[in-house]
């Protein structure tokens, strides 16, 4: 049987498609919680997550209302500042994913779902985020240079669920795993003549 990437380990144990581990725990938050089971939940949440995805990586900024509450929040605990409400959190990505000479392409490897209510859950999942240097012309096609730098996160998230199905209601992260590759892809240009 195949199975797709978004599918985790996570949903096949918590959907008792692997028997012989039910009961595992992430965080303390064991499979064998009746609550946890909620395949269409798990499916929902594991589809909004990649639509985040897509929407940064297309920069069609407008598409995370499909992916934020109204009243969303971005932050959480510890975080320097909170961004919250839909329209800040769109201005706030559009501000980080809207310049068009930067490509990126981002995933959601791992999505543990837990604690789904008829109404709330919560997510732990790891993606990565990666950035692509200047497209080079090769061969009458255009292709992206080798050089890329790639960031592996991590995201804590709690969602709600209203007419419009599961929305993030509160974003921690991403917590940066790791950074790997070349990072004066992202660094922002020196101030003009101190080159």
């Amino acid at each position: 049987m195949q199975y797709s990437k978004l599918f985790s380990i996570s949903f096949l144990i918590a959907a008792g498609l692997l028997p012989g581990i039910s009961g595992a725990s992430v965080n303390g938050t064991s499979s064998a919680n009746p609550a946890s089971n909620d395949a269409d939940a798990i499916t929902a949440i594991s589809q909004l997550l990649s639509l985040f995805s897509i929407t940064l990586d297309t920069k069609d900024f407008s598409a995370l209302r499909g992916v934020y509450a109204s009243n969303a929040i971005l932050g959480g605990d510890g975080a320097a500042q909170n961004i919250t409400g839909i329209s800040a959190i769109e201005s706030f990505y559009r501000a980080q994913f809207g310049n068009a000479s930067v490509s990126t392409q981002h995933t959601s490897d791992t999505v543990y779902v837990s604690d789904v209510t008829a109404t709330s859950a919560r997510s732990v999942s790891y993606g990565n985020a990666f950035y692509f240097g200047p497209k080079v012309l090769e061969r009458g096609g255009q292709m992206f240079s080798n050089q890329s730098v790639v960031f592996r996160e991590r995201f804590d998230n709690k969602y709600s669920k209203g007419e419009d199905g599961w929305r993030i209601s509160l974003q921690t992260g991403p917590t940066v795993l790791a950074i790997e590759g070349d990072t004066s892809l992202i660094a922002p240009p020196p101030p003009p003549g101190q080159d």
